[in-house]
């Protein structure tokens, strides 16, 4: 493990070298790249191909909107292996756990038209063959999921769940589904005294907005936030798989090598990560949520970015890290999917957001892409 972590920090540091020498600018706007005589483009797709090649992915997009509604966008590598199909910048992507932003974004929704009180215990929403069966969820309020300090066991831990997806690689999961994979086990911790993020505490938040609507959780999200936010190109995951799908690429075999692992169902329709969107789509979803006020009001949002649990080196809100850098705080999330990884950085003092979408897991210790894109984004820090 030493050696390997040590091969890593190397990387790393080689890795930072790089970008500093080619520069990545990220010129705040294209005008001011046209008056330097460069291609606005040329520095952040050179930047992501090097970064592409250095983390073993196969492809990847950036999105960068800016406060003034201008977006810049860069796409390398290739969507589809064998055949090869180059990446473009409209291609979809699983978005993993950057999914349980939009959830909390639907509780909070209901929670301002009295429809749920954030106080309410979460048993309250349970199907009866569940009631008692789950722990904490007696106790543990929609509040604390939305903060992941409910202390109610992640039903991810361990393998069971990927071994039944092996089985059956195109299961269909529902979010009740997965009750049985958190009944019956041990609580972490007593709910609101600490933190651990936890997978289940938005499943029960899917299962408690199906309750609650009384329809499919993507009827309800693209009721409430898809065609709100005019993102045309989201959805839950489904089979087929739609064209405009980035093909996955995992370590499925554990053998250090990356294989297509698209059609396996780790999750379509479950509401901590099934969504499939595009750089694009997520830019519209940042505005939407953080400046156009459509998905939320001024009150719910600072509620969800200042009722926060300590997290390590951040905090987390609802459905949201909040963390703070030398340009000021940023909110977001980052997600992984089978196959796929994504970032998702909102600046609020910039009126900024990064994305990062891409088609495969980094078998190596990368850095964050955002982090390494900041000084090309807003300069140098103020302080």
């Amino acid at each position: 493990m030493g050696r390997a972590f040590a091969r890593a920090q190397r990387a790393i540091a080689g890795f930072a070298a790089m970008v500093l020498m080619i520069g990545v600018p990220v010129f705040a706007d294209a005008q001011e790249a046209q008056d330097r005589g460069k291609n606005p483009a040329d520095t952040l797709e050179i930047f992501l191909h090097q970064y592409l090649e250095h983390a073993g992915l196969p492809g990847g997009v950036i999105g960068i909107g800016y406060g003034t509604g201008q977006v810049r966008y860069a796409a390398s590598g290739y969507a589809t292996v064998a055949p090869d199909i180059g990446m473009t910048v409209d291609r979809q992507f699983y978005i993993g756990s950057l999914t349980k932003m939009m959830t909390a974004v639907v509780t909070l929704q209901l929670a301002s038209e009295k429809r749920i009180d954030l106080a309410d215990t979460i048993g309250k929403w349970l199907p009866k063959e569940y009631q008692g069966r789950i722990a904490n969820a007696d106790r543990a309020t929609i509040r604390d999921l939305l903060r992941n300090s409910s202390g109610i066991p992640d039903y991810l831990d361990g393998e069971f769940f990927f071994q039944l997806v092996g089985r059956d690689p195109q299961h269909g999961w529902r979010n009740k589904d997965v009750l049985a994979l958190m009944a019956d086990r041990d609580a972490y911790f007593e709910p609101g005294k600490s933190y651990a993020p936890s997978n289940s505490n938005f499943i029960l938040l899917g299962v408690m907005i199906e309750a609650v609507e009384g329809d499919h959780i993507e009827r309800v999200f693209n009721r409430r936030i898809f065609e709100p936010a005019e993102m045309a190109n989201t959805s839950f995951g489904r089979f087929p798989r739609p064209d405009l799908l980035a093909h996955g690429f995992d370590d499925a075999n554990g053998d250090g090598k990356l294989e297509d692992v698209t059609d396996y169902d780790v999750g379509d329709q479950l509401a901590d990560g099934g969504v499939i969107s595009t750089a694009g789509d997520m830019v519209k979803f940042a505005r939407a949520l953080f400046v156009d006020g459509v998905l939320l009001g001024p009150n719910a949002l600072k509620r969800a970015t200042t009722d926060t649990a300590f997290a390590g080196s951040g905090s987390y809100g609802y459905g949201l890290m909040i963390g703070s850098s030398d340009w000021g705080p940023v909110w977001g999330h980052d997600g992984i999917y089978f196959g796929y990884s994504a970032e998702f950085s909102w600046f609020p003092d910039q009126d900024t957001v990064v994305v990062f979408l891409s088609n495969g897991r980094a078998l190596n210790e990368v850095p964050n892409v955002t982090g390494l894109l900041m000084t090309g984004i807003f300069g140098n820090p103020r302080n």
